[in-house]
């Protein structure tokens, strides 16, 4: 205990004690320059050694030309001793790590057990910005509904602190100003009240802070949409093209199928971010009557719409554009869409049959009339 107790009354002993006579300079430097620490010691120090302490506290330098720093660093820090009372620290390819108070210190007693600090140094690196993320606040965590309200978020770092400029293509939005009836932009966020397929797809943040380069970034926004779909067939020479057009974001899946067995002889069409076209060829020639069935799909719904190919289709070749038939739902057809397809059937198969019943009675009128002859 005893033994304890003589050690650390010896360390107290031996501790420098820092005297303050000193003054704060601030200096700010680019990253990669160099900075140079100007230490100008008073009249009565004249004669003395100053030594440059770092922001941890470390000694920096013991002599010029010496670096006790760590190894393979030794070109960064130089000491200069320009007069007899002036002494100069000088650290080149500054970095982020560098920022921090240097001091300048003398040994003002005669065993050299008390430091007098004559200047300190604040040093502030300059950093160019940098921008991080760029986040979206919405009430469905991140997945984006059509007509929602959401806000994005330019997260970005530098010294000095970056300024944000939201800028969309053509376009640049000022900060607390109502540039478009629908965004607003506010500090480092950009406020989108209503997002919707119409609205701009990409939108960009500019991060600045008068230390080049500036730094920039792009966020991309698709509303999810729920399937939308319609049908369209026409007739061109012997064969029938159907063209099911949908409307979705995302679009996990989407296909033909014939009588509920799934097509795979079918072209993909993608017209835009939302839109894709599922076009399929008949051939007249052969087996083709049936129900077709075009489905799509996403996280919201399953939607399905119809169209019926029968024999009445092919009495008339000069049709170029049939009905088209538009179901945006999981469930199966409605019973009014069914009796839409059954009355168009009926009203061709009995004007079929007016047109045969006709061509009889004029061919028989025709045997009569040269039998009589």
């Amino acid at each position: 205990m005893i033994s304890i107790f003589i050690i650390s009354f010896g360390l107290l002993l031996s501790s420098s004690i820092i005297l303050s006579d000193d003054y704060l300079e601030n200096i700010s430097v680019n990253t990669g320059e160099t900075a140079t620490f100007i230490c100008d010691l008073p009249e009565k120090y004249s004669n003395k050694k100053a030594d440059f302490y770092g922001p941890t506290g470390r000694l920096l330098i013991t002599k010029t030309n010496e670096d006790i720093v760590a190894s393979g660093d030794r070109t960064r820090f130089i000491l200069e001793h320009t007069y007899a009372w002036t002494w100069s620290l000088i650290l080149s390819d500054v970095s982020d790590d560098d920022a921090g108070e240097y001091t300048c210190r003398i040994s003002s007693s005669s065993d050299d057990q008390t430091l007098t600090i004559i200047k300190r140094f604040n040093l502030t690196v300059l950093t160019p910005p940098k921008i991080i993320d760029i986040i979206i606040e919405s009430n469905n965590n991140e997945i984006l509904k059509e007509n929602e309200q959401i806000i994005l978020k330019c997260l970005a770092r530098g010294i000095p602190q970056p300024k944000i400029i939201w800028q969309l293509p053509g376009k640049s939005f000022q900060l607390n100003k109502r540039n478009d009836g629908n965004i607003i932009a506010y500090e480092n966020k950009l406020l989108i009240k209503n997002l919707s397929r119409t609205t701009p797809i990409d939108y960009q943040c500019i991060a600045d802070n008068g230390i080049p380069p500036r730094d920039t970034r792009t966020k991309r926004l698709f509303p999810s949409i729920s399937p939308e779909m319609t049908i369209q067939s026409s007739i061109i020479s012997s064969h029938i093209i159907l063209n099911c057009t949908i409307i979705a974001r995302p679009l996990n899946s989407a296909k033909w199928k014939r009588n509920r067995f799934e097509i795979n002889t079918i072209k993909r069409k993608q017209i835009n971010d939302y839109t894709v076209e599922l076009i399929l060829l008949l051939d007249t020639n052969t087996n083709i009557f049936g129900m077709y069935e075009c489905e799509a799909e996403n996280h919201f719904k399953v939607s399905k719409a119809y169209i019926n190919i029968d024999e009445t289709i092919l009495f008339n070749r000069t049709t170029t554009i049939l009905p088209k038939y538009h179901r945006a739902s999981s469930s199966s057809s409605s019973y009014a869409q069914i009796e839409l397809l059954l009355n168009q059937t009926s009203i061709c198969t009995y004007n079929f049959y007016i047109i045969l019943f006709i061509n009889i009675i004029l061919v028989n009128y025709s045997n009569g009339f040269y039998n009589k002859r």
